[in-house]
């Protein structure tokens, strides 16, 4: 056996087919793993909000000039954006139990899917990274909280490395931490979700208590003013503020049906959803603010990570007091950042990996891949210097936003809910989602023409040397908007002017035993059950190659 086929994904259950487009993990999912309910959703979302990153995330509006009330009508508005995007972006998921990866081949083409695939990959590869140094962070908190020597351990690193020795032990030690976790099926993680967003929500809860209480009162950030030359400027900045709030969770809510894949109905998603978006991605900022302004009364400046107050606490007065505070609090922090970088970035990055490779990745061998990548990114010179890269990263909404509206376009107006999962998974140049040569060349021409217009922002935010015009940098700061409108009209006028073929055209069976008996009786197709398997005709990879060299050798 060659090495090769050594690494190739092993098949499982009675649809076990392993090519280059599919593998179980790939395929449509079926009612036995389809496991989360209305709270499972809703700890998805909540350790999504329920976050260090959400916490701190309205530092930067106020940085712009935004008063506290302006800051938290973004944060309000943003939030009602996102859970409308993540609700009709995760369609195909509760419709069709399909994820990203496979979404990406009805809009780019069988084979131009691999370019919407490789950007999410990337995306997925940098935010682990980030997430995996916050937890370690929290771990090193927890590691303090028993051990005086190691709060106060001597850094062994020149300053030109940029962290120190004990943060780096942290790191390794939660990337260890975290890999058994990856190994574990997406939808059996329910109920570490749920653990770890209460146990954080009750963290961060006692965080902000402590603050109010110790400093009596709200502090001096609930009284500036914001400060803009003008109305439009003033304006703009509001702008600025929705898409620079979005962009922080722009990577998640493009992959929600990776996840919208596993709930048990095709309704159950929507109400958790918006509930877990719109008043925890509420009210968890607020505590930031509120302890923010605090703790610059308190200490003289404004300390914005939940887990930096509690480090505060035993470096104040390293009592069993503090001692214990800081151990419950780094324990709940540390459950957010394990949740929160397992399934949004780790598990996410395995379901991308599969797209790419699916003969060779799994869910699980792309999650590993995805920690082990991590490193190559230093994340440590996200948060010890001034990086840009973080902030180029920071601003892929300007990608992100055209393909959401593509996606959105296309389910919902285009093809009016209608797919044929099984032209999903072949190579055939006759089946619907071929177009030209594997490639849908007007999804691509519309990405681009919504996109390219925000990367001379991007740039600039990379290299504010790099001078602008006004009406450019406009275009960037709203880019999420602008970027989505655009490719959602154009992917309709397109549509309408070049029609794709058999555009409303759907499966007749249920070829990959993915629906309940009820499902198929209210879509009108004849259950996995009931086919005659052994007439079938599977138009792989493999497949179209046999019978290609079949027809060579007829011809000789």
């Amino acid at each position: 056996m060659s090495f090769l086929k050594r690494l190739q994904v092993k098949p499982e259950g009675d649809i076990g087919t392993v090519d280059f487009l599919r593998n179980k993990d790939l395929i449509p999912m079926g009612p036995e793993r389809r496991l989360w309910g209305f709270f499972s959703i809703l700890s998805y979302w909540a350790v999504s909000e329920c976050c260090i990153s959400t916490w701190s995330g309205a530092a930067s509006l106020l940085s712009i000039g935004l008063n506290v009330g302006e800051t938290m009508g973004i944060v309000l508005v943003g939030n009602c954006i996102i859970a409308s995007l993540a609700v009709f972006n995760s369609a195909p998921g509760y419709y069709y139990h399909v994820g990203y990866t496979v979404t990406q081949r009805l809009i780019f083409g069988i084979r131009g899917s691999y370019f919407g695939i490789a950007i999410r990959t990337i995306l997925s590869i940098v935010w682990y990274a980030s997430q995996a140094w916050m937890g370690g962070l929290c771990l090193g908190l927890i590691f303090s909280s028993w051990s005086e020597s190691y709060l106060n351990m001597k850094n062994t690193f020149p300053a030109s490395v940029n962290m120190s020795t004990r943060d780096l032990i942290s790191f390794l030690i939660f990337q260890l931490v975290s890999i058994p976790l990856l190994c574990v099926k997406p939808e059996k993680l329910s109920p570490l979700l749920k653990f770890s967003s209460a146990a954080t929500f009750l963290g961060m809860l006692g965080t902000f208590a402590w603050s109010i209480s110790h400093n009596g009162g709200v502090g001096p950030l609930f009284s500036a003013k914001s400060k803009f030359a003008s109305k439009s400027d003033h304006a703009w900045a509001w702008i600025y503020g929705i898409t620079s709030w979005y962009g922080s969770l722009s990577a998640g809510v493009t992959n929600q049906s990776d996840f919208t894949r596993f709930s048990r109905t095709k309704w159950v998603s929507i109400p958790p959803t918006i509930v877990g978006i719109v008043a925890l991605g509420t009210i968890v900022p607020l505590f930031g603010i509120f302890s923010a302004s605090a703790t610059t009364e308190m200490y003289g400046e404004a300390i914005w990570m939940p887990n930096k107050i509690a480090e505060q606490w035993l470096i104040d007065d390293y009592s069993p007091k503090s001692r214990a505070g800081a151990f419950f609090a780094g324990s709940c922090f540390l459950a957010s950042q394990l949740a929160l970088n397992l399934v949004g970035n780790g598990i996410a990055g395995g379901m991308d990996m599969a797209g790419l490779f699916p003969k060779y990745v799994n869910i699980k061998r792309g999650a590993i891949l995805t920690s082990l990548l991590s490193w190559v990114i230093q994340p440590w010179l996200f948060y010890n210097t001034s990086s840009t890269f973080v902030v180029v990263m920071s601003s892929f909404s300007v990608f992100m936003s055209p393909i959401i509206g593509i996606i959105v376009s296309e389910f919902w107006v285009v093809r009016k809910t209608k797919l044929k999962l099984s032209a999903l998974y072949t190579f055939d140049e006759n089946e619907n989602y071929w177009y030209w040569k594997g490639i849908n060349y007007k999804a691509f021409i519309i990405f681009f023409i919504a996109s390219t217009p925000g990367l001379p922002g991007l740039v600039h935010g990379a290299n504010p040397n790099i001078s602008m015009s006004t009406g450019i940098l406009n275009y960037y700061q709203g880019n999420c908007m602008f970027g989505f409108a655009i490719a959602f009209s154009l992917n309709v006028a397109f549509n309408y002017l070049l029609p794709p073929k058999n555009i409303h055209e759907v499966d007749t069976e249920d070829k990959f035993n993915t629906f309940t008996a009820k499902e198929c009786a209210e879509m009108g197709i004849t259950p996995y059950a009931e086919i005659d398997h052994e007439s079938d005709t599977d138009v792989s990879y493999e497949n179209l190659v046999v019978a290609g060299e079949k027809q060579e050798l007829k011809s000789v």
